[in-house]
């Protein structure tokens, strides 16, 4: 399960960059971020928004399904 998780689009490094500098930067200065992302060369505001829409529900059903399997496992989550 974590290796489905860990190699989901949505999991990639670029993608996780891209969300660290939307968190540093703050979601109300979009033109700010889309330079930054820019500059270092990773997926703009755009790119992020349809990767979303795209894999958005088996990001959340792979999360899900290893929720229930640890539950199952009577692990924490």
């Amino acid at each position: 399960m974590e290796t489905a998780i860990a190699a989901h689009p949505l999991a990639s490094e670029p993608v996780l960059q891209s969300f660290e500098v939307i968190k540093r930067i703050g979601q109300e200065n979009a033109e700010l971020i889309s330079e930054e992302l820019e500059a270092r060369g990773l997926p703009s505001l755009d790119e992020l928004g349809k990767l979303q829409v795209r894999h958005g529900f088996s990001w959340a059903r792979l999360h899900r399904k290893r929720k229930r399997l640890r539950n199952k496992l009577h692990l924490e989550i």
